[in-house]
């Protein structure tokens, strides 16, 4: 059920039904939790993060997108799928002090080195491009 609720909120979001796409997107991510199925999770919040993108609400998309990568030790994990990728144009946008300061509520801990590296690395490459 989880996977068809998130598949539903897919549709509904290509078809601009973004408050659908959210119920859809908030059933599946229920049951994910429920289940503890943290993949299931980080798709529900990483789907979380790009409608709050696309409704223009950049700082909750990143605060989805941090929930997203923070519910794995490794980063990046392969479970979270574009969510690094993510998380680093949201820092260009929003600059490294939101993610500093977002990661620190979200996770109560500091921003690890590694992953300010992984988000450099990548905004460099994106800029080369």
């Amino acid at each position: 059920m989880a996977s068809s609720y998130h598949h539903l909120g897919i549709v509904a979001r290509d078809r601009g039904r973004l408050d659908d796409a959210e119920d859809w997107y908030r059933r599946s991510l229920t049951i994910n939790e429920e289940l503890r199925n943290r993949p299931g999770i980080a798709m529900s919040y990483g789907q979380l993060g790009l409608l709050s993108e696309a409704r223009g609400r950049p700082a909750d998309a990143m605060e989805w997108t941090v929930r997203c990568v923070t519910l794995f030790d490794e980063f990046p994990h392969p479970a979270t799928g574009p969510g690094p990728v993510h998380l680093a144009r949201l820092t260009a946008q929003l600059g490294p002090q939101a993610l500093e300061a977002c990661w620190q509520t979200v996770s109560g801990d500091p921003l690890p080195p590694a992953v300010r590296a992984h988000i450099d690395a990548q905004n460099t490459n994106d800029a080369r491009e």
